[in-house]
């Protein structure tokens, strides 16, 4: 059988029916005070709840039109103040782990910065980090007894408070204070108001948040093809060492971004930017003591040089073999998201493969040097021994004619030229052997005689040649040059002197 009202009330503690029943003559008694105030007082709950309305009705028109937080924060602390009449107002963001974002307040229509280390004490201490820790609101109708409330001036000795929990996904991400210089000053609607104002805050914020991921995750995908495209091309590693530390700073808020590369003796070495940009050698170490680690266990590695910084190295991998590591120094406020390493490991990938491209065009012009100054090597010493040839070619006792294939004098030795052709070598060489035989007729009658048969080979004929009362005898010997195989191009013919 159901319970009835009556059974309900029973069943309650007789300090909760009391509580009901002082709070349901407190609720009568407020609407009789309402129905028969007089004009003035009616007037006055009105417009309290005009400044309510409007209020909230302000905060969510300027939400709509903005999404950076600090500006979010001003609206609201300076919507706060003149809505609500406050003496002072404040928010303070942190990060889950507790570092703080921003912290800033309002006085008197001014909206600055709460010191650093006084947000540090009200976060540890205070009332704002107790709210912070439990996620609970609180409301203190006296400020003067509770210990957890800490003023930093004097206008705060006294009055009363309301701290709400920021919160951004389910989870308390800041604070927001508000204070009146009086006692007993906020009421339970101020303190449903204010939690609502602390509600819109928190849903724009995390839409400031969601927004600027998003940005930073599109600046990064930009930034990483922007790298591929730069990288495609050749750079130095000083070069490609400037641009990353570069772009560490830029798109992923690293203190500095180092490259290390193994050298040819298999040690691991740090490729310096531009010496204006070299990072400081406490920096270098540091890094360098994480890059071996990544580098040795082909792994991510992380240390902690300091309490507030974070050193992350990744490995340099191509085609299996580690080549380098790539660091980045950051604040341990700056952490990566997932998306943020998905990225980095695309963003290492095309690291290394510029390394092991830059390691390849090195080792590619090493070895072109190397091979041009073979080939230089080599042709000094074909042209020493042309030389040593070409002595051995002009001091033969026989005159010698090269030709080729369409009877063109390629080379003639000094002994054809002037002793037999009476004529320099440039009047031999480049013409063809119908005009040598001209110029021998020039010089005195010929009489050939063609013989038959050959001997290994060799074409041979006789020449005469009757100059005035003198007669000079050639036997003339001509053979194929041996081209291993190939078609025969050139023939050397041999002229030696016999007695007619």
């Amino acid at each position: 059988m159901a319970n009835t009202p009556s059974d309900g009330l029973s069943a309650l503690p007789q300090a909760e029916l009391l509580a009901l029943v002082r709070e349901l003559r407190t609720a009568n008694e407020h609407m009789r005070s309402i129905s028969h105030a007089p004009p003035s007082a009616a007037q006055s709950l009105l417009d309290d709840q005009l400044r309510r309305t409007s209020l909230l009705t302000q905060l969510a028109i300027e939400f709509r039109e903005t999404i950076e937080p600090a500006t979010i924060i001003e609206q609201t602390l300076r919507a706060i103040e003149v809505h609500l009449i406050v003496s002072h107002a404040s928010i303070i963001l942190a990060s889950p782990d507790g570092v703080i974002e921003t912290a800033t307040n309002i006085v008197d229509g001014t909206v600055r910065a709460i010191d650093p280390e006084l947000t540090r004490e009200l976060i540890d201490k205070g009332l704002a980090g107790w709210v912070l820790r439990h996620g609970s609101s609180v409301a203190l109708s006296d400020v003067a007894r509770d210990r957890r409330w800490l003023q930093f001036s004097e206008r705060q000795r006294s009055g009363s408070v309301i701290v709400i929990p920021i919160r951004q996904l389910e989870a308390t991400h800041g604070v927001l204070t508000v204070h009146r210089a009086a006692p007993y000053a906020f009421s339970s609607h101020d303190l449903i108001l204010l939690e609502g104002v602390a509600a819109q805050i928190g849903v724009t914020l995390s839409a400031a948040r969601h927004q600027a991921i998003e940005r930073q995750r599109r600046s990064q995908a930009m930034t990483l093809l922007a790298m591929s495209q730069f990288l495609s091309a050749e750079h130095t590693p000083a070069e490609l060492a400037t641009v990353l530390h570069e772009k560490s700073i830029a798109v992923f808020g690293a203190r500095a971004g180092m490259l290390f590369l193994a050298d040819h003796a298999g040690a691991l070495r740090p490729v310096l930017p531009a010496s204006s940009q070299n990072p400081e050698p406490a920096l270098v170490s540091v890094a360098g003591g994480a890059a071996h680690l990544a580098w040795t266990s082909q792994r991510i590695a992380t240390t902690a040089p300091d309490p507030l910084s974070t050193c992350v190295a990744l490995p340099l991998i191509n085609h299996g073999r580690t080549i380098g590591a790539f660091t980045l120094l950051h604040a341990n406020d700056k952490g990566f998201v997932a998306s943020t390493w998905s990225l980095l490991t695309a963003f290492t990938n095309v690291i290394a493969a510029a390394c092991a491209n830059i390691e390849l065009v090195a080792r590619l012009t090493e070895q072109t040097r190397l091979l041009e100054g073979l080939v230089e090597q080599r042709t000094h010493q074909v042209q020493r021994s042309r030389d040593a040839l070409r002595v051995v070619f002009d001091n033969l006792h026989e005159g010698i004619l090269l030709l080729d294939l369409n009877d063109q004098v390629l080379a003639a030795n000094h002994n054809f030229c002037v002793g037999i052709a009476g004529a320099h070598p440039r009047e031999i060489v480049g013409h063809s052997y119908a005009q040598l035989w001209q110029r021998l007729e020039r010089g005195g009658a010929l009489t050939v005689t063609l013989l038959s048969g050959t001997v290994d080979g060799r074409q041979r004929l006789t020449v005469r040649q009757t100059i005035t009362d003198t007669v000079r005898g050639f036997l003339v010997e001509r053979s194929p040059v041996d081209s291993e195989g190939q078609s025969v191009e050139q023939f050397i013919e041999f002229w030696r002197e016999q007695q007619p």
